[in-house]
């Protein structure tokens, strides 16, 4: 994979980040959600969004 593609999943596990305290902060995706419900999800997001922005780091930094 090259360098651009990478760069690439960094900015969209930043994304997948945002996107998690979104849904934490308005308890909502795409419908409204318990608060319960919410927060696990919204931390799912940002867990799987830190996965992809130190993937991409650890690539960036072998390159």
């Amino acid at each position: 994979m090259n360098l651009n593609y990478k760069s690439l999943s960094g900015f969209i596990g930043a994304g997948y980040f945002i996107i998690g305290i979104l849904v934490i902060v308005y308890n909502k995706f795409i419908i409204e959600m318990d608060p319960k419900w919410a927060r696990i999800l919204g931390a799912l997001f940002i867990l799987y969004g830190l996965f992809r922005v130190y993937r991409a780091i650890k690539f960036m930094k072998q390159k």
